[in-house]
C-alpha cells in the first residue's frame, strides 16, 4: 500500500517558481501603497447637467484611464424617486482626477418627505481590501435632507447593518463627510455601502441636496510586496536545497 506523500515548498518545479516570484516583484513595484489607494471613486462627470446622473465609477484602467479613478468599476443604484445631474464642486475629488471639473457635474436629489428613507448604494468586491474609510462632499439647502446614515453589507446586498447613528448635514455650504468603515467589511467579497438620507421636507419636486466626489478608500492585504517577500524566501531554500542535492550527486558519482 502506497504511503500518500506530503508535498514540500520545493516539490514545484523551480523554473515556475522563479516566474512567479517575479511577476509579484513586479506587482509590488507598481502597486500603489496601502495607505493612499482609492479604491471606489464616484466623480459623476460622465453626465449633462439637467439630464439622468452618471452612475458608474471612475477607474484607473477602461474605460475611463483616469489616474485620479478607483480600482473597482461598479455602479450607484438607487431608490429615490427624482434623481439628476447638476451642477457640482469640486471638494473631494482625489488629486489625480483628470476629468474637467469647473464646477463639474454632481448627484441631484429631491428631498419631499416621501423620499425619507430612500438610499444610494453600492456593490464592490472587497476580498483583498481592509481599514476602509468612506468621504463624499455633500452640499444641503433649505429644505433638504439634513441627516444621513451610513449602512454596510457583506452578503451581496441581500441585508444591511447600520453604522452608528445618522450623522447631521450642516447646511451651510458645501462639506465633506469621512466615515469609517467597519472592519467587519474587510475582505467580504460581497460587500456593499449605503447612503440612507433622512430629514427632507420641501414639498416641490427641487434637486436640494447635491453629492459629489465620493471616495472610498482603504489597504490591498496582503500587499504584493509581502506575498513576494515570502515566496523569494521559500525560493532560497529550494535554491539552497537544490545546490546541496547537485553537490551530492556529483560526489557519490565520483
Amino acid at each position: 500500500m502506497r504511503k500518500s506523500k506530503t508535498r514540500r515548498p520545493c516539490a514545484l518545479p523551480f523554473r515556475l517558481l522563479l516566474i512567479v516570484a517575479g511577476a509579484l516583484l513586479l506587482m509590488a513595484a507598481l502597486a500603489p501603497r496601502a495607505n493612499a489607494t482609492v479604491l471606489v471613486y464616484f466623480n459623476f462627470e460622465d453626465a449633462t447637467i439637467g439630464g439622468p446622473f452618471d452612475p458608474a465609477s471612475d477607474v484607473v484602467g477602461a474605460p475611463d484611464f483616469n489616474p485620479g479613478g478607483g480600482l473597482v468599476l461598479t455602479n450607484i443604484t438607487t431608490n429615490l424617486v427624482v434623481t439628476g445631474a447638476v451642477a457640482g464642486f469640486l471638494q473631494n475629488r482625489t488629486a489625480g482626477d483628470i476629468d474637467t471639473a469647473n464646477p463639474g457635474v454632481a448627484l441631484g436629489m429631491r428631498t419631499t418627505p416621501s423620499d425619507n428613507g430612500h438610499y444610494l448604494q453600492f456593490a464592490f468586491d472587497a476580498t483583498f481590501f481592509a481599514n476602509m474609510s468612506l468621504s463624499f462632499a455633500i452640499n444641503t439647502q433649505g429644505n433638504g435632507f439634513d441627516h444621513v446614515q451610513v449602512a454596510y453589507s457583506i452578503d451581496g446586498g441581500a441585508t444591511f447593518t447600520n453604522v452608528g447613528v445618522p450623522i447631521f448635514i450642516p447646511s451651510s455650504g458645501v462639506q465633506i463627510i469621512t466615515l469609517a468603515v467597519p472592519s467587519a467589511v474587510n475582505n467580504q467579497a460581497g460587500a456593499a455601502l449605503r447612503l440612507v438620507f433622512t430629514g427632507g421636507t420641501s414639498m416641490g419636486n427641487n434637486l436640494q441636496t447635491v453629492i459629489d466626489n465620493i471616495q472610498l478608500t482603504g489597504s490591498i492585504v496582503p500587499e504584493p510586496a509581502t506575498v513576494a517577500g515570502g515566496l523569494l524566501g521559500v525560493l532560497g531554500l529550494c535554491w539552497f536545497q537544490r545546490r546541496r542535492l547537485i553537490r551530492s550527486v556529483r560526489w557519490r558519482r565520483a
